[in-house]
């Protein structure tokens, strides 16, 4: 029985999960989300059909919600064939509220997740005052986490198990008023605020014009100009953050207009160990990992 794996995955954490679910479970397929949301969009916009009996998707947490291309897949996604729903999140520690969304957009179609679950990985977003580069002590102690985790995974998913991790986690403040309102207004604005803000991202003075945030662009929005990074105005932004840590010579940084000011010029960057500019690249062009 096929069980195919769509992921989505900027820095690396989420491609990690990914790849090694897909060596634990037989006859199952890896497939990213970025290649077949291009395929669909040369294609009139037809449905992604499948026919997996199984069916998972690997993100990361982006905003305390799924991210704006898990979106658009899920709601363009055939689910005809499926008997079975999983979803993984991975995640620097906060509260998440994206499988509640996932499953409204699966409502639709008569089906909702069969389980859920978050692994805790290293933070990738410098602008956070928590962001700090673990060490490799820190790394593998998150591995052996992680491994031990994805044992879990493995046995529910292939036994067909019912199951639902425990969403909280880190929250804004000890108010739950201020919680409740900024855990909708912040999904909000990552999906549709932060994409549309002018100059969000910038290139800096160390920008040598090597053209790999082009390359790793997962929303096809950056263009060089001029041996200078250009984020088109017409290209929805996945906020990924993934030329931002992929840059070679840290020059991409995040400006805020409402703090005036930068927030990730002295904070250093993270990928995953195990993740290159050929791996994330290749979410682009790859349709399928059989």
């Amino acid at each position: 029985m096929i069980t195919d794996i769509y992921y989505f995955s900027g820095t690396g954490n989420s491609l990690y999960v990914a790849k090694e679910l897909h060596n634990r479970i037989p006859d199952s397929r890896l497939i990213p989300i970025v290649a077949l949301l291009n395929r669909r969009s040369k294609k009139a916009n037809k449905n992604i059909e499948t026919t997996a009996k199984t069916i998972g998707i690997v993100f990361p947490c982006h905003g305390l919600t799924i991210p704006i291309p898990v979106k658009k897949f899920l709601k363009c996604l055939d689910l005809t064939s499926s008997e079975y729903l999983f979803a993984i999140t991975t995640r620097g520690g906060s509260v998440f509220r994206g499988f509640v969304a996932i499953d409204k957009i699966l409502h639709k179609q008569g089906t909702s997740l069969d389980s859920s679950f978050i692994i805790n990985m290293a933070l990738n977003d410098p602008k956070l005052k928590s962001f700090t580069i673990p060490s490799s002590e820190e790394l593998d102690a998150i591995e052996k986490i992680v491994q031990v985790k994805l044992n879990l995974i493995q046995d529910i998913i292939i036994n067909h198990k019912s199951y639902h991790d425990n969403t909280s986690g880190v929250t804004f403040s000890r108010f739950n008023t201020i919680n409740y309102i900024l855990e909708r207004l912040v999904p909000f604005a990552v999906h549709h605020v932060a994409p549309k803000v002018k100059n969000y991202f910038y290139a800096d003075s160390k920008c040598t014009g090597c053209g790999i945030c082009e390359k790793v662009c997962l929303s096809q929005k950056i263009r060089i100009v001029n041996d200078r990074p250009v984020w088109q105005k017409k290209k929805t932004c996945y906020m990924c953050y993934t030329c931002l840590n992929y840059c070679p010579t840290q020059s991409i940084q995040i400006y805020s207009k409402f703090y005036m000011k930068s927030f990730t010029k002295k904070k250093g960057r993270y990928l995953h160990p195990y993740a290159r500019v050929k791996d994330i690249v290749i979410q682009k062009v790859d349709p399928i990992t059989p």
